[in-house]
């Protein structure tokens, strides 16, 4: 908890005060210690009145935050930015659709709009997309297992994209096919050295 002196912020604060008790927060007002006198008192009065009394040194108004909360509303924010930066890193560099579909909660409709957004709506490529050689399926398979082991609690999509980093070269379709060579795509942990199936170019 701490004092607010802003006499900006402590005028809004009582006009906000005021407005709800007005709006149906009567209730929660009154168990926080304020009298029925003061409330009908305050409503009455005009706009310079509550300038006045921010003005005055006498006025002690603190803010409590919950923090934990706090915390939680810019982690939300955060994550949803950082979602925005990978759907687009992913029609960038040849996600499938179907790859869009289901490593985001994504319609038909708003895939079709970062399509358009992005300009490459007319530029993916159809078709199962083409597997590296096979010397380089190795080490993709490789950097999968020591990053599914690494960053275990991560969610696919963020795997991925730092598989990507590493073989930039090819699409992001083309390496999830290589993922999916492992039994189990999602935990690949044990699978390193047995691949499920062996796709044929």
């Amino acid at each position: 908890m701490f004092n607010i002196n802003n006499t900006t912020i402590k005028r809004m604060i009582l006009e906000h005060l005021v407005e709800r008790v007005d709006t149906g927060g009567l209730d929660e007002i009154l168990a926080a210690g304020f009298s029925p006198e003061l409330l009908d008192d305050l409503r009455k009065r005009p706009s310079r009145d509550f300038f006045y009394a921010a003005q005055t040194d006498g006025l002690t108004i603190r803010v409590q935050i919950d923090t934990k909360s706090l915390r939680t509303c810019l982690w939300t924010r955060d994550r949803a930015q950082r979602d925005e930066m990978l759907k687009e890193y992913f029609i960038r560099n040849g996600a499938s659709i179907l790859l869009m579909r289901s490593l985001f909660t994504l319609s038909k409709h708003e895939l079709h709009h970062y399509r358009v957004a992005l300009d490459i709506a007319q530029k993916t490529a159809t078709g199962r997309p083409r597997l590296p050689p096979t010397a380089i399926r190795d080490r993709i398979h490789d950097a999968w297992f020591e990053i599914c082991r690494s960053f275990r609690e991560e969610p696919e999509r963020e795997r991925l994209w730092r598989l990507h980093q590493t073989f930039s070269a090819f699409s992001i379709a083309s390496l999830h096919r290589c993922t999916d060579e492992f039994k189990d795509p999602g935990d690949c942990i044990g699978s390193r050295s047995a691949p499920l199936a062996i796709y044929q170019d």
